[in-house]
C-alpha cells in the first residue's frame, strides 16, 4: 500500500470509544448488548455517577442487596452481577483494573422452581378465540400468538422471523432462528403454525422482509419492519384481558406452557429440551416445576399407606 492509498484508510477510532461501549460490542447480539448496557446504567446510577471501574467488591454487595430489598428475581439479580463481571473481566483484560469486584460478590441461590405458570392448553385455546379472522390485525394476532404456543419461541425471535427464514427440508416446513447468544437454528414448523402464518402472510400481501408488522387503523399492513418487542407485550396483553383470563399474560408464558403441556403429554425430556434449545435439561425441568411439584404422588400414597 502506497502513501496515497495510506491517506484513504482511516484508524478505527478506539480512543473515542468507551471502556463500556467496547465491551458491549463483543456480545454476540443485540438483545444481550441492550440488556447488559441497562445493568451498566443501573449500576452506575446506584453508584452515585460514579466511574464503574472505581466500585469495589463492597460496593457490588451493596448494589445486590438494594437489588433484593427493591423485590428483584434472583434470577434477574444473578443476570445482572453476571453482567457486571463480565464488563469488569473486561476492564481487567485491558489492564484498567488489577481486580473484578464482581467475581466474588455473593450471587443469589436461583430456585429450582420457576416463579411463572405457563399458559395452559385451555387458556391459549380462550386467548386464539378472541382475534377476529376478518380482519387483517385479526390474522395477525392470531399466526403470532399460534407460533408462540405452538412453536415455543421467545418472543424476540419470532418478531426476528423474515420471510427468507422459511423452507422445505425432508418434507417439513421449516425456519431459521436467530436465537441467544447468536445462535442459529433451523427448526420444524406445525402445520397449523405454517397455515397460520401463510394466511397472515397472503392477506397483508407480505412476500419478503419482517414477516410481524404493524397494522394501521385503516387495516393496512406496514411492511418493511417487525413491530417491537413492547408493542407485541402490549397487544397480548390486551388480548389477555378481552379473553377475561385473570391474571399477567404475557409472551414468555406460552413458552412455558408449551414445555410443560409437551411433557405432561409423554414427550420425553430431551426432545422437550431439544425443542425449547435449552442448553440444559434442567433449565427444561424448571419450565415444568409446577406440575412436577402438584402432581407428586408421595404424600397421598403416604395417606393411603399411614392413615387408611
Amino acid at each position: 500500500m502506497n502513501k496515497d492509498e495510506m491517506k484513504g484508510v482511516i484508524a478505527f477510532p478506539e480512543k473515542r470509544i468507551s471502556l463500556a461501549d467496547a465491551f458491549l460490542r463483543g456480545l454476540p447480539s443485540e438483545s444481550t448488548r441492550k440488556t447488559y448496557r441497562q445493568v451498566l446504567v443501573d449500576a452506575k446510577r446506584f453508584l452515585g455517577g460514579r466511574d464503574l471501574v472505581a466500585a469495589s467488591r463492597r460496593d457490588i454487595e451493596a448494589y445486590r442487596a438494594s437489588m433484593e430489598e427493591a423485590g428483584r428475581a434472583p434470577a434477574t439479580i444473578a443476570k445482572n452481577l453476571s453482567a457486571l463481571s463480565g464488563f469488569y473481566g473486561f476492564a481487567q483484560d485491558e489492564g484498567i483494573i488489577d481486580r473484578n469486584p464482581a467475581a466474588r460478590a455473593r450471587r443469589p441461590r436461583v430456585p429450582d422452581m420457576s416463579p411463572r405458570k405457563g399458559l395452559s392448553p385451555e387458556e391459549v385455546k380462550t386467548l386464539l378465540a378472541v382475534p377476529d379472522p376478518a380482519t387483517l390485525i385479526g390474522q395477525r394476532d392470531i399466526a403470532l400468538l399460534t407460533v408462540l404456543a405452538l412453536q415455543g419461541f421467545r418472543i424476540s425471535e419470532t418478531l426476528g422471523l423474515r420471510v427468507e427464514d422459511f423452507g422445505e427440508e425432508l418434507g417439513y416446513k421449516v425456519a431459521t432462528i436467530h436465537g441467544k447468544g447468536g445462535k442459529t437454528d433451523r427448526v420444524s414448523l406445525a402445520a397449523e403454525a405454517w397455515e397460520a402464518i401463510t394466511r397472515w402472510l397472503s392477506a397483508a400481501e407480505i412476500t419478503t422482509g419482517p414477516v410481524f408488522v404493524s397494522v394501521t387503523k385503516g387495516g393496512e399492513a406496514c411492511r418493511g419492519r417487525a413491530i417491537s418487542v413492547q408493542s407485541a407485550w402490549k397487544r397480548i396483553r390486551r388480548i389477555a384481558g378481552q379473553a377475561g383470563i385473570d391474571r399477567p399474560v404475557h409472551a414468555h408464558l406460552f413458552r412455558h406452557g408449551a414445555v410443560t403441556t409437551a411433557l405432561a403429554n409423554g414427550v420425553p425430556l430431551h426432545q422437550v429440551q431439544d425443542f425449547a434449545r435449552h442448553s440444559d435439561p434442567r433449565t427444561t425441568r424448571r419450565y415444568d416445576s409446577h406440575r412436577l411439584s402438584l402432581a407428586n404422588p408421595t404424600t397421598h400414597v403416604l395417606a393411603e399407606s399411614l392413615l387408611q
